[in-house]
């Protein structure tokens, strides 16, 4: 398991407001101990859910389901954040596939570096389903991932894909987009100040932001 450490002073104040953002406290980078690159990523996969908008059919299932194909360490990570928390307003819960067949009633699906599969033909296979795709690939926005996961001067970042978003019909909040390391696709609006949220920004016309195609 990779142990990360806070990144140097000339990095640092992205890195904390990015965890800020995201609602994770920056107490930790206080700790003389270093963390490891699973729990950050388990809190991240947490976190994302907050600044996505679902398709209202699936934002009223009962059970917010976090999936994971090919990372146990990620998984034993989510298993220990989960319980007592919620999601969406509805308890979490993590559940473990193997194949992708087992993708019924689930939000986000990460696949993590130890799946052995293709995983342009894995993402392709769900389709324009709803589900909030996560990888840990060189190239996982090519592949068709909605966020991946990056390693820059020594911590965890991401980056995200507007267009494999807008093809899942999800709406990513402007707020993620601010800390990404990179934003792939969509477009610029110009003359005014964005609203707060992607989904405003869509249809505000003097919007700056970048928002997904359609």
């Amino acid at each position: 398991m990779a142990l990360l450490r806070p990144p140097r002073t000339g990095a640092l104040a992205l890195w904390v407001a990015s965890l800020c953002l995201l609602g994770m406290s920056p107490n930790f980078l206080r700790a003389a101990e270093p963390y490891s690159e699973d729990a950050l990523k388990a809190a991240y996969l947490y976190r994302f859910a907050g600044y996505i908008e679902w398709p209202t059919p699936v934002s009223s299932s009962s059970i917010f389901t976090i999936a994971v194909l090919g990372d146990e360490g990620v998984a034993a990570q989510l298993e220990r954040l989960l319980p007592g928390h919620l999601i969406k307003g509805r308890p979490a819960q993590v559940r473990v596939i193997r194949r992708l067949r087992d993708l019924e009633n689930v939000q986000v699906l990460y696949v993590g570096r130890g799946y052995l599969g293709n995983v342009r033909m894995a993402l392709e296979s769900i389709g324009a389903r709803p589900i909030l795709t996560v990888t840990d690939d060189d190239r996982g926005l090519d592949e068709g991932s909605v966020i991946n996961f990056v390693e820059s001067e020594q911590r965890v970042r991401f980056e995200v894909s507007l267009t494999a978003a807008a093809r899942s019909h999800l709406m990513i909040s402007s707020e993620l987009l601010a800390v990404a390391a990179r934003v792939q696709g969509g477009r610029l609006r110009s003359e005014a100040s964005c609203p707060p949220t992607a989904v405003a920004a869509w249809s505000d016309p003097r919007c700056t932001r970048r928002v997904a195609r359609r």
